[in-house]
């Protein structure tokens, strides 16, 4: 029986074939080239010629024209950086265009999340219609958009501009583009220009919010608004965040308005840091003195931005709760 049982099992060994060759796993070090990463790399590419050409490049060529001379083109160190921080002009730019940021900033990021948690509540009818409204001024160009409100805030063009003065609340026609309202004016156009483009940027935020936890709130009895107070709002913190410090950014390089405006209010050629920057290197030819300005509003901008993104992690959690609050 033993030996039966033993032939059997060598005829089933001997029917069954070599066993199969087991696959060498791959050396841990070597990591195959995947397609995909190939892929990404060539879809990456386009930007990071346009990044290297128009921003890295354009930085380091102002970095080393801003050590020069302006007569000799020499080298001279911190010469120029020496001028710009004595240059009580360039300080007066910065400062004005820091207070006109504070306010227009900050009115301009309001309409835009009123606008964008208006139309996302089921109380507006008409919401495609009414969201191509708001952004169509985005559309207009900015040289074009000072143009017309510079025609349309003249007193002598616009009647609405003198019923202050016929009711006797002021001694004139409102003058908006007098040298004392003028940066009044721009914070107007550029809150015009720019609160729907926001607005469409925190609308399209707005439709990650969960609608079972909108439904469900209103299943509780919330009302709307503290639905969009309480749960919309924190849950789009990090985009008012990010459309804040876009916003801070473009301040500091305002130059359209000022420019066009000048021809109209003769508010100067150094109302803004970017039109004083523009001037000194080309009216003036200083292009070195320029280089440095350059630098300097860039450093600058980069401690605003650091400095609202300290408050705003000092202020708020990585959740958008605030610290101290409820969640």
């Amino acid at each position: 029986m033993q030996l039966s049982r033993q032939a059997q099992l060598d005829s089933r060994e001997a029917g069954a074939g070599p066993a199969p060759a087991r696959r060498k796993p791959a050396p841990a070090g070597r990591a195959r080239p995947d397609g995909r990463d190939r892929t990404g790399f060539a879809m990456t590419m386009p930007f990071l010629v346009l990044y290297l050409l128009f921003f890295l490049a354009p930085f380091f060529y102002s970095l080393v024209m801003s050590l020069r001379s302006p007569r000799t083109n020499a080298f001279v160190g911190l010469f120029n950086y020496g001028n710009v921080v004595s240059n009580g002009v360039f300080w007066s730019a910065v400062e004005r265009m820091a207070y006109f940021g504070v306010i227009q900033v900050t009115v301009m990021i309001a309409i835009a999340i009123a606008l964008a948690l208006l139309l996302d509540s089921p109380y507006c009818r008409g919401k495609k219609f009414f969201a191509l409204a708001y952004f169509f001024p985005y559309a207009v160009p900015g040289v074009i958009a000072a143009v017309m409100w510079a025609f349309l805030l003249e007193p002598d063009l616009d009647n609405a501009l003198n019923v202050p003065h016929l009711l006797g609340v002021t001694s004139g026609p409102v003058d908006p583009l007098s040298y004392r309202l003028v940066l009044y004016s721009m914070m107007f156009i550029v809150t015009w220009e720019w609160a729907g483009y926001n607005m469409t940027i925190l609308l399209t935020s707005l439709t990650s919010v969960p609608r079972e936890v909108l439904d469900s709130a209103r299943i509780d009895g919330v009302s709307e608004p503290r639905i969009a107070w309480r749960i919309k709002l924190p849950l789009i913190r990090r985009t008012v965040a990010f459309i804040t410090v876009i916003s801070i950014i473009g301040t500091l390089q305002l130059f359209a308005e000022p420019t066009i405006l000048n021809d109209i209010a003769s508010i100067g050629t150094s109302y803004s840091p970017n039109q004083l920057i523009y001037n000194t290197a080309f009216f003036f030819g200083n292009e070195q003195l320029a280089a440095a300005q350059s630098i300097v509003l860039a450093l600058i901008t980069v401690v605003a931005t650091a400095a609202f993104y300290g408050i705003m992690r000092r202020r708020f959690d990585m959740f958008g709760a605030v610290r101290g609050g409820r969640r």
